[in-house]
């Protein structure tokens, strides 16, 4: 699976957004999580929308929808990298982004 990081903050809180292509699942997932205390503000495996679909859309569609939902948002680029993760079928793949929705070169 790819991973694509962001941190972000909610409710004045540090968080990281995660985002993917589950390469064996063939579909998209994101997990919003606490920083600082251990604590999920979103999994798409307990999203009730997502069960026909075993939590694993074939669209980043809900996701930016639960995005803005929260009030929440992450880089353009990041969206165009997960879809071509999953355009590409790509696998173990983990890339940062900044706070300016930059990607982090390996090893900073």
């Amino acid at each position: 699976m790819s991973q694509h990081i962001y941190p972000s903050t909610y409710q004045g809180q540090p968080i990281t957004i995660m985002m993917s292509w589950d390469r064996p699942s063939q579909g998209f997932f994101m997990v919003i999580e606490l920083e600082e205390v251990e604590g999920l503000i979103y999994s798409n495996l307990d999203d009730p929308k997502l069960i026909p679909f075993g939590g694993l859309p074939d669209s980043l569609e809900h996701f930016s929808e639960k995005l803005d939902e929260l009030g929440l948002s992450v880089p353009q680029a990041m969206i165009e990298q997960i879809e071509q993760d999953a355009a590409a079928n790509v696998g173990n793949r983990h890339v940062l982004y900044d706070q300016a929705g930059n990607i982090v070169p390996p090893g900073h």
